[in-house]
């Protein structure tokens, strides 16, 4: 049995499922087992935590293993196109680096916005729906004639600029959003950031090419490919351990506050 995000219904844990847990007995099935995932939160019952052997685990990070996730989430017969694959591409890689400087807060947003998964699903919906509006659903379409400035207005002022509240955050994702969806972007070798070493697009947008060229990613990248300067990885790193403290301080006093 598996239950999920049970942060969010820590009363039903307290007042249901630890009593039933606490009731098994003999008599239960020896391979019965029951997983729980949370976040990680001072509202989780002691008692639960008592009985239970508790792993603390992270999604990986970085640019490779956040486009590695939103690809895997797209379902095969999208990728028909190879012209919106390559906006596929380009949607991805502004949804990594958006989820990236999320870890380097407060560098690389003012707040916590919500940025999810979701709102990078959605994306494929607005674009697929703008290019079909404006081209039709043609197989032969012309990376010229796409409807960029109605990709970039909605991506900048819906379906990621909805969250942001602040100018300069603001300035950034409109900064990111405008130097990405442009017709350069079905060059051969168009740089996705203005530094040294930043990835090109690959030559092809078949969903083979486009697979490939997220594996041949680096599984770390630098905080210049994000926008950021080489100082944010040391600001991140003590940032990190001082919240790996503040959780072990969470844990520990939640078990000695039986």
């Amino acid at each position: 049995v598996m239950l999920k995000n049970c942060h969010l219904c820590t009363d039903w844990l307290e007042d249901t499922l630890v009593k039933l847990l606490q009731s098994l007995n003999a008599g239960t099935h020896q391979d019965f087992r029951i997983f729980i995932t949370s976040e990680i939160s001072p509202k989780l019952p002691t008692a639960l935590l008592q009985i239970s052997d508790i792993i603390v685990a992270e999604s990986p990070t970085g640019i490779k293993a956040s486009l590695s996730r939103f690809f895997s989430s797209i379902s095969g017969e999208r990728f028909s196109n190879s012209v919106q694959n390559r906006l596929y591409l380009i949607l991805g890689w502004v949804h990594s680096v958006i989820q990236e400087r999320l870890r380097f807060m407060p560098h690389g947003w003012s707040e916590k916005y919500g940025f999810t998964e979701a709102d990078a699903i959605h994306a494929l919906d607005v674009i697929d729906s703008l290019v079909d509006n404006a081209c039709g659903k043609r197989q032969n379409l012309d990376p010229e004639k796409l409807p960029w400035d109605a990709i970039r207005t909605t991506l900048r002022k819906g379906v990621f600029g909805g969250r942001i509240t602040g100018d300069s955050d603001q300035d950034i994702l409109d900064n990111l959003v405008n130097k990405t969806f442009v017709p350069q972007a079905f060059d051969v070798d168009f740089k996705l950031a203005d530094v040294d070493g930043a990835p090109v697009l690959p030559e092809g947008s078949s969903k083979d090419e486009v697979f490939a060229w997220i594996d041949s990613l680096p599984s770390q990248n630098p905080p210049t490919w994000i926008g950021l300067d080489e100082t944010a990885e040391i600001a991140r790193d003590h940032m990190m351990a001082e919240s790996v403290v503040k959780k072990y301080g969470i844990v520990t006093n939640a078990l000695s506050d039986d």
